[in-house]
């Protein structure tokens, strides 16, 4: 690594927002408030209370209700049926207590809310597994059984949030959402959104801040990616070089890569979190908890040279599977219009372990190629439902085997 180019990534404009955004205080990591369920939860409650102080109304339950039909193809609300809804209805409360019928212990949901036409009983897992009551049955079904007890006529919608994709509820009625989807398709939405209040904005902000600490080797989710990007696509060659020479430990205590890397860990470990090159930090056991091409791959659900296609805006887009044995890892790379890969400075580029990362991208580099006129500034795919393969099973049909 060359003075010139340690100095380029340090002085880039990206980095130092990075370096600034991580320095912020955080008001939640300065109580202690960081990862305890009954704060999400709390948290959760505030966000999707439609006459809450956030001033969005009901625009927040709708993105989750969205995100939730996206998952679940087969769930029996459509898009017509939510915007025929008052929302503006719905209650939000946590803990809602009652008994299953049989028993005398009492069991309390998260976060419920409740209106003359719709039930959303959300199960919220950051470090615990989900509890059982004292047979086989777990907490799930138990809030499932009494929600449908009093349904009546109404919508009724189950979700299972965890940091942890492979953390599964015991209830396979329950849609699971990880905690970066939630950031990538209702947060993030909810700060970006033009009327929301200057005092919602900063709460949101600081919230989306805390989800980047760690649980159990991992952050809760990312929350700086297109930035991480936008690092990575201008200072490519020197990132590489510091991420293999920390990695392998292949450095004196005078080399630029690590005095550089040892000055800024912090910020050079998110951007490694955040970019799917790497998915990891170099120097410790941090990986990105997302499920990947390689977790597929581990799992013999696909193969090195498995072709995936997505269709999106009219457009297809392919890609294709390949194991590199110099990373020890199954990735996808994707191709162009033509089926070929894209070749920048003379290497193959387009390298995914995240699935969304990989959809977005896809796009964003065939509307640059052919001059689209459409923005892209703020688009963002569920990579796992656009993803297939040649029987059809999508990403995220494919990591229910796993």
């Amino acid at each position: 690594m060359t003075i010139d180019q340690a100095e380029n990534l340090i002085s880039d404009s990206g980095f130092q927002q990075l370096k600034y955004l991580q320095e912020k205080t955080n008001v939640f990591t300065v109580v202690g408030q960081t990862h305890t369920e009954h704060w999400h939860s709390a948290f959760m409650r505030w966000l999707f209370e439609p006459q809450g102080s956030l001033g969005l109304g009901h625009f927040p339950l709708v993105r989750l209700l969205t995100l939730y039909m996206i998952k679940n193809e087969d769930c029996d609300l459509t898009l017509r049926d939510v915007y025929s809804m008052d929302l503006d209805e719905v209650r939000f409360v946590t803990e809602k207590t009652f008994t299953p019928v049989g028993e005398g212990k009492k069991r309390s949901i998260d976060v419920y809310g409740e209106s003359d036409e719709l039930i959303v009983v959300i199960e919220n897992k950051v470090t615990a597994r989900e509890n059982m009551n004292g047979t086989t049955i777990g907490q799930t079904k138990d809030y499932r059984d009494y929600a449908e007890s009093i349904k009546g006529d109404r919508k009724t919608v189950y979700l299972f949030i965890t940091p942890d994709p492979r953390q599964k509820p015991y209830d396979d009625h329950y849609t699971q959402i990880t905690y970066q989807e939630l950031y990538d398709y209702v947060i993030a939405k909810c700060i970006a959104h033009p009327q929301v209040r200057s005092d919602g904005k900063y709460l949101l902000e600081q919230y989306a801040n805390n989800l980047k600490e760690s649980v159990d080797g991992s952050p809760m989710a990312l929350v700086n990616t297109r930035l991480c990007r936008s690092i990575y696509e201008n200072n490519t060659e020197a990132l590489d070089e510091i991420y293999e020479k920390i990695r392998n430990r292949s450095y004196s205590d005078d080399d630029l890569a690590y005095v550089v890397y040892n000055r800024y860990h912090n910020v050079f470990d998110e951007i490694y979190l955040s970019i799917d090159e790497y998915g990891s930090t170099p120097s410790s056991n941090q990986k990105n908890r997302q499920f990947t091409f390689d977790d597929l791959y581990r799992a013999g659900l696909i193969k090195d040279g498995t072709e995936f296609t997505m269709s999106y805006d009219g457009v297809d887009y392919y890609a294709v599977a390949e194991y590199r044995p110099e990373k020890d890892r199954c990735d996808l790379l994707v191709l162009d219009e033509n089926k070929a890969p894209y070749i920048i400075d003379g290497k193959k580029r387009g390298y995914y372990s995240s699935p969304s990362s990989a959809a977005v991208d896809a796009v964003k580099m065939y509307r640059k190629i052919h001059n689209s006129e459409k923005d892209s500034s703020g688009l963002s795919l569920n990579g796992t439902a656009y993803w297939k393969i040649a029987d059809g099973e999508t990403f995220s049909e494919l990591t229910k085997r796993i």
